[in-house]
């Protein structure tokens, strides 16, 4: 099944250019933008696809992981060139405000990452500064939010709307094509420091299995901790015993995972229900993006149907 691509294919004309000055309210207070804005950059972690799905040529933006040139994804390349886009990147985990005062920006968003009051004052000495949406916990806001957020500062609310429905219809044509997802129990999952680590039934691709009618165990909503997520001991592997999961690592994590023994003896690795993505499958459903969700349906339905049916490959 051929699924409809989103973002670039949208018109570039559905900019809206009235409005303004224009107020917007963000977790971090409510700015005022004077005028559609020119110069944009991003210091969160994955705000460049939502730019590009928009339509907008940022000027600089964040790496998050990867190593792309330009911090952009190939899910994201062809939106990207599109616009004649070559944004100066900052590389880094923290803002470096010296480096965005370079760029002399006219709208700093970052939708995507943890300002503390402090960054967002200074950062507000520069330009009109957005936040996280409201409403929502650290790094918890849907897509969706993120992307009516930044339209309203960039004056693209008409647009993120198509590009929403088409995601929409997206879903629910991958969906409808598999009905067996329908009431499956289905997690991501990851490992680090010798630890499984679980996320909440909203974490990004949590939701999306959701709405491809597949569930997250109610019990890890109980175990989440204030950043969405919970670690427990190779032991408690049992709370990862379900009819899929979709492991977010590396191929090298995945292979000691998989030659664990408490792993060997669970349901998953007995009737290879474990999908092991790739680092652009694992990166697609970190950046949850306008642009890097189309890709990631793509990928996903062969490999849920694998892990369902007990056919999956090891990475």
């Amino acid at each position: 099944m051929k699924l409809t691509s989103v973002g670039i294919a949208l018109p570039a004309s559905l900019r809206a250019e009235t409005g303004w000055p224009r107020q917007v309210s963000h977790a971090l207070g409510t700015t005022t933008i004077a005028a559609p804005p020119k110069r944009v950059v991003s210091v969160g972690f994955h705000e460049q696809d939502f730019f590009y799905a928009l339509g907008i040529a940022p000027i600089g933006v964040h790496e998050w992981f990867g190593g792309h040139p330009f911090a952009t994804w190939g899910w994201a390349e062809d939106a990207r060139k599109s616009l004649n886009a070559r944004p100066e990147v900052q590389n880094g985990f923290e803002v470096d405000i010296e480096w965005v005062y370079a760029q002399q920006p006219d709208l700093i968003v970052a939708s995507f990452f943890n300002l503390s009051p402090s960054e967002y004052e200074l950062l507000s000495g520069i330009a009109p500064v957005i936040g996280p949406p409201e409403g929502y916990p650290v790094w918890s806001a849907p897509w969706q939010a993120e992307l009516r957020l930044i339209a309203k500062a960039t004056g693209t609310e008409a647009k993120a709307e198509l590009i929403m429905a088409g995601i929409d219809g997206q879903i629910s044509q991958l969906a409808a094509a598999n009905p067996e997802f329908s009431g499956k129990s289905a997690t991501i999952g990851f490992f680090t420091n010798d630890h499984f680590v679980g996320y909440r039934s909203d974490a990004g691709a949590n939701l999306l299995l959701k709405k491809l009618g597949m569930n997250t165990p109610a019990e890890f909503d109980e175990l989440v901790q204030p950043n969405g997520q919970f670690s427990v001991s190779p032991e408690r592997i049992d709370l990862f015993d379900i009819d899929a999961v979709l492991w977010l690592v590396s191929p090298e994590t995945a292979k000691h995972i998989q030659d664990m023994p408490v792993y060997q003896q669970t349901r998953l690795a007995r009737e290879m229900r474990s999908v092991w993505a790739d680092p652009e499958l694992t990166g697609a459903l970190s950046f949850m993006s306008p642009l890097s969700i189309g890709y990631a349906l793509g990928r996903l339905a062969p490999l849920l149907q694998d892990a369902l049916s007990g056919r999956s490959k090891p990475p």
